[in-house]
């Protein structure tokens, strides 16, 4: 066997043992140390270089791991599992050709093996091809029926394709199988969170942090839930608490920003999307939420110029289009706002927000009729024209007095209280 150690051979496997204790502990530099002495010892052993690769690879040094998982394959052209390793950290560096090339060349050597498909079902993860993943863990756990990652995992790609229920369904066999499973109570949060039920919510990110009292993302999730039911307080405090255990997680500043910028303090929460932004200059989210701080503070320019960088990072997400329409709203470019607002409605057609500010951007061109339709449809899903005018105007007669003009009479009627 091509992987099998000498008998004689003792020193170069016992630092490969030592590495291995290490690696399921994840001390990865001390395994990465001690493969590498073994290596000394037994340059040719594929596995040692195997398994370094893939500490290597969860370290996030992706380049050594992929050196390391070459000279595994050469060394052994049909190992199985240093084409998966080479496989997810080409995934993860965005390679996708060479990482499917390598998953399905393990898939292909051995075609019953489950963690080929579930590894596969990562990587199409990554690619937000969810519909592949769902299909490749799904082949996974027909393989192997207690694979509780597996489940995991699928309840990951059906939140992501919206289909909450079957994401409970897959965290809760999860849970079953392995019920000290700290990542799949805070992935059930995170869907209870996104369907609405924020007390249960917080009730799995308990269990999350019960189970692991330093994980991060767990306190990160419950502060949503807090943020979301208005207690803010709590919501810092699992932001702060987030940030302790993880400095470098950019989500805990982006919504401890959110947290600020509710309560007026415009400054603190920019300090906070700058930072998040610092972590990770891809990140979308903090450039729009910044971009909204500035438009709060009236400085419509620099909101407007992070809401170009949202653009720019995600241009499918609705929401930067209608709040950049906000801010040359502000500024008296009317016109500029409706392009926006078009933007926006034509990403996501039930955007009642958006077609209230178009509404009101209408009236200022006095397109009458345009403005009445979409006031219209915004009323009937459900926004309160007359509160969204209010924030803008006193009242109507305050429109008409600061624009010199006559609303017609029926519009004037929707802007009115009764």
């Amino acid at each position: 066997m091509k992987n099998s150690p000498a008998v004689e051979d003792t020193r170069y496997y016992n630092y490969f043992q030592r590495g291995n204790v290490r690696l399921v502990t994840k001390e990865y530099g001390g395994a990465i140390e001690d493969y590498g002495k073994a290596i000394e010892l037994r340059p040719d052993y594929a596995p040692i270089y195997n398994f370094r690769g893939y500490a290597y690879r969860e370290k996030g040094e992706y380049e050594c791991a992929i050196a390391d998982l070459n000279r595994a394959i050469q060394l052994d052209d049909d190992y199985v599992d240093a084409y998966i390793n080479r496989g997810v950290a080409y995934g993860v560096k965005g390679e996708f050709d060479l990482a499917f090339e390598d998953l399905n060349k393990a898939i292909e050597l051995k075609p019953k093996f489950a963690e080929a498909y579930y590894n596969r079902g990562v990587v199409n993860g990554i690619k937000c091809n969810y519909d592949r993943a769902i299909q490749d863990y799904t082949t996974a756990i027909e393989l192997k029926r207690d694979y509780a990652v597996a489940y995991n995992n699928r309840g990951l790609a059906y939140g992501e394709t919206g289909e909450f229920e079957r994401a409970i369904v897959d965290y809760n066999k999860a849970i079953q199988l392995k019920p000290k499973f700290a990542e799949a109570y805070n992935n059930r949060a995170v869907v209870y969170r996104d369907k609405g039920d924020f007390d249960l919510a917080i009730e799995d990110s308990n269990w999350a942090i019960q189970l692991e009292n330093d994980f991060a993302g767990a306190y990160n999730n419950r502060g949503i839930a807090y943020f979301n039911r208005d207690n803010f307080d709590r919501a810092i405090e699992d932001y702060n608490t987030a940030i302790e255990l993880d400095p470098e997680l950019a989500q805990a500043y982006n919504n401890r920003g959110n947290v600020h910028r509710k309560k007026g303090d415009y400054d603190r929460a920019i300090e906070d999307f700058d930072k998040a932004i610092e972590l990770d200059p891809v990140y979308a989210e903090p450039y729009n939420n910044r971009g909204n701080a500035y438009s709060d503070k009236g400085d419509y320019d620099r909101a407007i110029a992070d809401y170009n960088k949202t653009i720019e990072l995600k241009p499918e997400l609705a929401k930067p289009y209608s709040n950049r329409g906000v801010a040359f709203y502000k500024q008296g470019d009317y016109a500029c706002a409706i392009k926006n607002y078009n933007k926006a409605i034509q990403l996501k057609r039930d955007y009642a927000e958006a077609y209230c500010n178009r509404g009101e951007a209408w009236l200022h061109l006095r397109k009458w009729e345009r403005a009445k339709l979409d006031l219209t449809v915004a009323q009937a899903m459900g926004v309160n024209i007359i509160d969204a005018f209010r924030n803008d105007y006193a009242s109507v007669s305050d429109f008409e007095d600061k624009h010199d003009v006559k609303l017609p009479a029926d519009i004037a009627a929707m802007l009115t209280p009764q």
